[in-house]
């Protein structure tokens, strides 16, 4: 019983330590794939960069059709897939960083901009997908 208890208050510590530095979530969805993004709250220090959370997930007859090379391509060779947008001005991301969640067919990514390119203004996240089924998808990006 003593156990239970612990393990019931350690597991709800840990559900809201996840939701703590994510802000809403906006997606989209179409036969092919999902795409979801949700900003990240700033630590400390990292005051000059704004960040998002992103997570794919792809159909799985899209996946089965592709060899391990467009796999790895999911995971090593994103970064120029994903920018800002405003107008015809384009931001590319800083830093594109995978994040292994142990989901078959879902890819989730970690972006980071220099929030002094992104002055005032609705940008609009593009994803340009080059791996799967060569679609950009658009996403407004939520606010924080």
């Amino acid at each position: 019983m003593k156990k239970t208890i612990v393990l019931s208050i350690c597991l709800l510590t840990m559900l809201l330590a996840c939701h703590k530095n994510r802000s809403a979530v906006n997606q989209i969805k179409d036969g092919d794939m999902s795409l979801g993004i949700s900003r990240l709250k700033n630590g400390e220090g990292n005051s000059g960069t704004l960040d998002f959370a992103i997570r794919l997930i792809s159909n799985k007859q899209l996946l089965a059709d592709k060899d391990k090379s467009f796999r790895n391509s999911l995971w090593y060779s994103m970064d120029s897939c994903f920018y800002l947008m405003k107008g015809q001005r384009k931001i590319y991301s800083a830093i594109v960083q995978p994040i292994a969640n142990g989901v078959a067919g879902t890819f989730e990514y970690m972006l980071s901009f220099n929030e002094e390119d992104l002055k005032a203004g609705n940008w609009s996240l593009i994803y340009d997908d080059r791996y799967l089924n060569h679609k950009k998808y658009t996403l407004s990006v939520p606010e924080e």
